[in-house]
This record gives C-alpha cells, sequence and structure tokens, in this order.
C-alpha cells in the first residue's frame, strides 16, 4: 500500500527518492513530505526537496486504487491547455503508468501556490468578487475553446473514439460512470426520452468534468487576486462543454456576477442549454450518490423537475 497510518511508509518514500534522483541526480534529498489527499493505495504529495531547493506535486496510485488515474491522459491535458489558453499550469516533469520500475503509477509536477475558491471567495465581496468571477469565465471560455474533432478520451495523443454522435458517447460514460443498475436503466430511459435535446451537439470541446471550488486557485499579487491554475484533469476529455457549466452552476459559489458576461464574451450558449442543464445534474448526483442531506434534496429535486423516479436514499 502506498500510505499507512496517515503517513508515507518508509518503503514508498525510499522509492520516491531513488525516482527523484533519476530526475535531479543522486545529491536531491527530501526534506518534507505532506499528504493533501489520499484514498485506499493512492496519495497526492506536496514534496519538498533539498538541492535543489524546489517543491513538487505528486500523485502516486498503485494497483488497488479506486480510480483508473490516467496520469498520462492528465499529462496531456496540462501540456495542451498551456499551449492553448492563458491559464498558468505546472510543468509536467514525470509521468508513467506502466507499473514497470514500481509497484504505482506516478505524475511528478511543479508546485504552482494558490488558494482554492472555496477558501477566498467567503473573503471577497463587491468589485473584488466580481473580478474574481471574471477571471473564472475567461479561463473557462478558454478552456472550451479547444476544439477536436470527434468526442472521446485521449489515447496516446489521439482521440480515442468509437462514434462522431455525442448522444451514444453520452450513452456510453452513463454505462460506464452508473454502479446501480436499476439507476443506471431509469437514466437511461430519460436520455433516450430526451434524445432529440442533444441532436444539435456536433463539435467536441474540452470537457474538465471536474470543476468544483477546491480545483481552481487563486494566489494574491500587488494586492489583487489572480487566477494562479486550474487542478485535477484526470477525468477531462472531448466532450460537450455543458457538462462543466451545468456542474458549475450545480456548485454553491461557481457562477456568481461577472462570470457568465466574461464566458460569453468568447462562447455562446446554445438555445437548448437550460432544458439539458438538468439532465447532466443528475447524473452527476447519480454517479456520485452521496447520502448527505444536501446532496439528497439537490437529487429529489432533480428527480422531480425531470420526472425520474424519486430516490430516498442511495443503497
Amino acid at each position: 500500500m502506498i500510505v499507512s497510518a496517515g503517513i508515507a511508509t518508509d518503503e514508498t518514500r525510499d522509492m520516491l527518492l531513488e525516482l527523484l534522483q533519476h530526475v535531479y541526480g543522486f545529491d536531491v534529498r527530501i526534506s518534507e513530505i505532506t499528504i493533501v489527499n489520499q484514498h485506499v493505495d493512492y496519495a497526492a504529495l506536496l514534496v519538498n526537496l533539498e538541492k535543489p531547493t524546489l517543491r513538487l506535486a505528486i500523485k502516486l496510485a498503485g494497483r488497488d486504487a479506486p480510480y483508473s488515474y490516467p496520469f498520462d491522459r492528465t499529462a496531456y491535458w496540462h501540456q495542451l491547455v498551456a499551449e492553448r489558453t492563458s491559464i498558468p499550469m505546472p510543468e509536467i516533469i514525470g509521468v508513467d503508468v506502466s507499473y514497470q520500475n514500481y509497484p504505482w503509477r506516478y505524475l511528478i509536477k511543479s508546485y504552482l501556490p494558490g488558494e482554492e475558491w472555496a477558501t477566498i471567495r467567503p473573503m471577497l465581496n463587491g468589485g473584488d468578487l466580481q473580478k474574481a468571477y471574471e477571471l473564472i469565465g475567461k479561463a473557462i471560455a478558454e478552456l472550451h475553446s479547444i476544439t477536436f474533432e470527434d468526442f472521446g478520451d485521449i489515447d496516446n495523443g489521439k482521440i480515442a473514439s468509437i462514434t462522431h454522435d455525442f448522444y451514444r458517447m453520452l450513452v456510453d460514460r452513463v454505462n460506464a460512470s452508473l454502479r446501480d443498475n436499476t439507476i443506471k436503466q431509469d437514466f437511461l430511459r430519460l436520455l433516450e426520452t430526451n434524445k432529440s435535446l442533444f441532436a444539435n451537439v456536433k463539435q467536441a470541446r474540452l470537457c474538465h468534468e471536474d470543476l468544483h471550488p477546491h480545483n481552481i486557485l487563486f494566489q494574491r499579487t500587488d494586492s489583487k487576486w489572480k487566477l494562479a491554475t486550474i487542478l485535477d484533469f484526470d477525468k477531462a476529455w472531448a466532450g460537450h462543454y455543458e457538462i462543466d457549466l451545468a456542474k458549475m452552476a450545480f456548485w454553491d459559489g461557481m457562477t456568481g456576477d461577472g462570470f457568465w458576461k466574461t464566458y460569453q464574451a468568447q462562447m455562446n450558449i446554445d438555445d437548448l442549454y437550460l432544458q439539458r442543464q438538468p439532465i447532466y445534474q443528475l447524473w452527476w448526483c447519480l454517479e456520485y450518490a452521496a447520502n448527505t442531506p444536501k446532496h439528497l434534496a439537490d437529487t429529489r429535486r432533480l428527480c422531480e423537475s425531470l420526472r425520474f423516479p424519486l430516490i430516498e436514499r442511495f443503497e
């Protein structure tokens, strides 16, 4: 296992040092490891080095990790966003998903300092808050301006797609993401009933699919807050940009005054967006299936609005 009792194991630390020595030379030393997120056989780390003095963000995922963690795809999206947008992005230093040399796949990138939007938003008001929303709107519009010929995931730098038909791709992703078979079949029937809503979705665009208040960072510079970076492209794909918009509209505090005006200065909002929005939002509720009071209340509200079988609790 990667982590034990909340700290990196000595074995993992030794192997990580070996890996970093291959990158920076044998004089490199690890001065501190901080675990910022962890699951079974998975850890997201901040690693401070001596000689050179650097801070790195490192993700490790073993074979028993609960998610595939496609770090090679994540690295691709980071590099693409760095090339095609003005969004500050960390440098990708190393990535390997083969398990050939270590018992985990890894992603090593430079560390960009910043504070989560969830933390700084309550501190802002008036013009400062509006400016921050404008920066988020501009950044997300830049992401969504990246287009592709096909819908699908990245495989060896190319879109691995079986069809140009977005609706078929959406059905495939729903099939892969929903675990409860009864809920899945109900949702697929909902999609079939509303199939006509997706007929005009023809252009594949970058879809981050995990834009929440903890994945957008700001940094204070010269008494002003500036966008520091956007995190976690692990779920990104060539999809429908409205999925991001629907989820952001669902999260508290993600699309306030200033966001939509700035976003729409670069990206058009389709006339059918508001009809597709609750479908995308319900999909997210069903995929993450949390039995918290707020999540259940949000899910029930969407079920009622879409005439979907009411869910009182997830099994």
